[in-house]
C-alpha cells in the first residue's frame, strides 16, 4: 500500500491514513527547505557553528551526558542563562553565562544539544 494513500471506510465518511508519513511533502510552500532539515533547525548561523562532542559526566544534572554532540553558535549573543564554551588553560570548558568571570569571554554559546541513544 502506497505510503500517502487515504482509504474511506465504508459508510462513515471518515478518511484513515495509513503507513509512515512521508517527510519530503512536509513542504509549506515550494522551494522551502523541509520541515525535518536538522541544518534548518539547529543551525541559525552556518559560518560560525561548530559541533563539540561532550567528554565527562559534569553535566548529566542538566540532561548533558559523555558523549553527547554540542552545537555551538559563535554569533550568538549570549544571555545570562546560557549555556556557553569557553577557552580555558587546559581546553575549552562548560559553564553558565552567569558564572563566567569578566576576564573570561564566551568562545560561544551551546544552542543544542544531539544525545545519541545507540
Amino acid at each position: 500500500m502506497d505510503n500517502d494513500t487515504e482509504i474511506m471506510a465504508p459508510g462513515d465518511g471518515i478518511s484513515i491514513h495509513s503507513g509512515f508519513p512521508n517527510p519530503a511533502l512536509d513542504r509549506d510552500r515550494p522551494g522551502q527547505q523541509l520541515a525535518l532539515d536538522l541544518n534548518q533547525l539547529l543551525i541559525t548561523h552556518p559560518s560560525s557553528t561548530y559541533l563539540f562532542r561532550i567528554i565527562g559526566h559534569l553535566w548529566t544534572d542538566q540532561g548533558v551526558y559523555d558523549g553527547d554532540i554540542a552545537v555551538i553558535d559563535r554569533a550568538a549573543a549570549p544571555r545570562s542563562t546560557d549555556l556557553v564554551i569557553s577557552w580555558q588553560t587546559h581546553g575549552f570548558s562548560l559553564c553558565r553565562r552567569s558564572q563566567h568571570t569578566p576576564d573570561n569571554e564566551p568562545w560561544g554559546v551551546v544552542t543544542a544539544i544531539i544525545h545519541e541513544y545507540r
